[in-house]
Protein backbone atom coordinates (compact mmCIF):
# COMPACT_ATOMS: atom_id res chain seq x y z
CA UNK A 1 0.00 0.00 0.00
CA UNK A 2 1.59 3.02 -1.02
CA UNK A 3 0.56 6.66 0.70
CA UNK A 4 0.34 9.74 -0.77
CA UNK A 5 -0.20 13.18 0.00
CA UNK A 6 -2.91 14.75 -1.94
CA UNK A 7 -3.51 18.33 0.06
CA UNK A 8 -2.36 20.28 2.30
CA UNK A 9 -4.15 23.38 3.79
CA UNK A 10 -4.08 26.91 5.22
CA UNK A 11 -6.98 28.10 7.73
CA UNK A 12 -7.37 31.67 7.13
CA UNK A 13 -9.56 34.30 7.78
CA UNK A 14 -8.06 36.02 4.32
CA UNK A 15 -8.07 32.58 2.38
CA UNK A 16 -8.55 34.44 -1.19
CA UNK A 17 -5.66 36.77 -0.42
CA UNK A 18 -3.52 34.03 0.63
CA UNK A 19 -4.45 31.67 -2.22
CA UNK A 20 -3.72 34.38 -4.72
CA UNK A 21 -0.01 35.21 -2.89
CA UNK A 22 0.57 31.24 -3.32
CA UNK A 23 -0.55 30.91 -6.95
CA UNK A 24 1.56 34.24 -8.17
CA UNK A 25 4.99 33.16 -6.36
CA UNK A 26 4.98 29.99 -6.99
CA UNK A 27 2.51 30.38 -10.68
CA UNK A 28 0.22 27.65 -9.22
CA UNK A 29 -3.07 27.14 -11.31
CA UNK A 30 -6.55 27.13 -9.96
CA UNK A 31 -8.16 23.64 -9.46
CA UNK A 32 -11.18 25.29 -10.54
CA UNK A 33 -13.27 22.04 -9.42
CA UNK A 34 -13.01 22.73 -5.92
CA UNK A 35 -13.29 26.66 -5.63
CA UNK A 36 -16.33 27.72 -3.49
CA UNK A 37 -17.62 30.54 -0.76
CA UNK A 38 -15.07 28.83 1.88
CA UNK A 39 -11.85 26.84 -0.53
CA UNK A 40 -9.61 27.81 -2.95
CA UNK A 41 -7.32 25.32 -4.35
CA UNK A 42 -3.88 25.12 -5.95
CA UNK A 43 -2.48 22.66 -8.22
CA UNK A 44 1.24 22.00 -7.03
CA UNK A 45 2.15 19.20 -9.30
CA UNK A 46 -0.08 16.29 -7.64
CA UNK A 47 -0.34 17.88 -4.12
CA UNK A 48 -3.16 20.56 -4.12
CA UNK A 49 -2.34 23.50 -1.59
CA UNK A 50 -5.93 24.51 0.08
CA UNK A 51 -6.98 27.46 1.53
CA UNK A 52 -9.55 27.64 3.77
CA UNK A 53 -11.73 29.81 5.11
CA UNK A 54 -12.08 30.13 9.30
CA UNK A 55 -15.31 28.30 9.12
CA UNK A 56 -13.65 24.73 8.69
CA UNK A 57 -12.41 25.12 12.53
CA UNK A 58 -16.09 24.47 13.57
CA UNK A 59 -16.86 22.27 10.61
CA UNK A 60 -14.00 20.10 11.35
CA UNK A 61 -14.32 20.14 15.05
CA UNK A 62 -11.08 21.96 15.32
CA UNK A 63 -12.15 25.08 16.93
CA UNK A 64 -9.87 24.44 19.68
CA UNK A 65 -7.03 25.62 17.63
CA UNK A 66 -8.60 28.93 16.39
CA UNK A 67 -6.11 31.04 18.03
CA UNK A 68 -3.24 28.95 17.47
CA UNK A 69 -0.33 30.83 16.76
CA UNK A 70 3.61 29.93 15.63
CA UNK A 71 4.56 27.52 13.10
CA UNK A 72 4.70 23.67 14.12
CA UNK A 73 4.64 22.34 10.40
CA UNK A 74 5.74 24.25 7.05
CA UNK A 75 6.13 23.74 3.33
CA UNK A 76 8.95 23.60 1.12
CA UNK A 77 8.58 24.83 -2.52
CA UNK A 78 10.79 23.49 -4.83
CA UNK A 79 12.55 25.03 -8.01
CA UNK A 80 14.57 23.90 -10.40
CA UNK A 81 17.74 26.32 -10.06
CA UNK A 82 19.30 28.37 -7.66
CA UNK A 83 18.11 31.50 -9.71
CA UNK A 84 14.69 30.26 -9.64
CA UNK A 85 15.04 30.48 -5.78
CA UNK A 86 15.83 33.98 -6.02
CA UNK A 87 13.76 35.26 -8.35
CA UNK A 88 10.83 33.61 -6.77
CA UNK A 89 11.96 35.03 -3.34
CA UNK A 90 11.93 38.42 -4.35
CA UNK A 91 8.80 38.23 -5.99
CA UNK A 92 7.26 36.67 -2.85
CA UNK A 93 9.05 39.92 -1.06
CA UNK A 94 7.10 42.15 -3.21
CA UNK A 95 3.75 39.93 -2.59
CA UNK A 96 4.06 41.41 1.27
CA UNK A 97 6.47 37.96 2.35
CA UNK A 98 8.61 38.60 5.25
CA UNK A 99 11.77 37.09 5.24
CA UNK A 100 12.96 35.21 7.49
CA UNK A 101 16.40 33.77 6.03
CA UNK A 102 18.16 35.13 3.11
CA UNK A 103 19.13 32.47 0.27
CA UNK A 104 21.85 30.52 1.48
CA UNK A 105 23.43 26.85 1.04
CA UNK A 106 22.25 24.50 3.34
CA UNK A 107 24.46 22.34 5.34
CA UNK A 108 22.68 19.15 2.71
CA UNK A 109 23.63 21.45 0.14
CA UNK A 110 20.17 23.00 -1.03
CA UNK A 111 20.09 26.55 -1.72
CA UNK A 112 16.85 27.87 -0.31
CA UNK A 113 15.15 30.81 1.54
CA UNK A 114 12.69 30.85 4.40
CA UNK A 115 10.28 33.08 4.44
CA UNK A 116 6.78 33.99 6.06
CA UNK A 117 3.91 34.59 4.23
CA UNK A 118 1.05 37.68 4.58
CA UNK A 119 -1.10 35.57 7.35
CA UNK A 120 2.24 34.66 8.99
CA UNK A 121 3.00 31.33 7.74
CA UNK A 122 6.64 30.23 7.46
CA UNK A 123 7.47 28.63 3.94
CA UNK A 124 11.09 27.44 2.14
CA UNK A 125 11.62 27.87 -1.08
CA UNK A 126 14.37 25.45 -2.00
CA UNK A 127 16.67 23.91 -4.81
CA UNK A 128 18.24 20.62 -4.18
CA UNK A 129 21.14 20.50 -5.90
Amino acid sequence: MTVTVSLASYISERFVELFEFYSSVFELPEVEELHSDIFRGADAGGVTIGFSASVVYDMLHIAEWREAKGTTQYLTYECASDDEVDARTATALSLGATLRHEPYETYYGAWQSVLADPDGNIFRINHFR
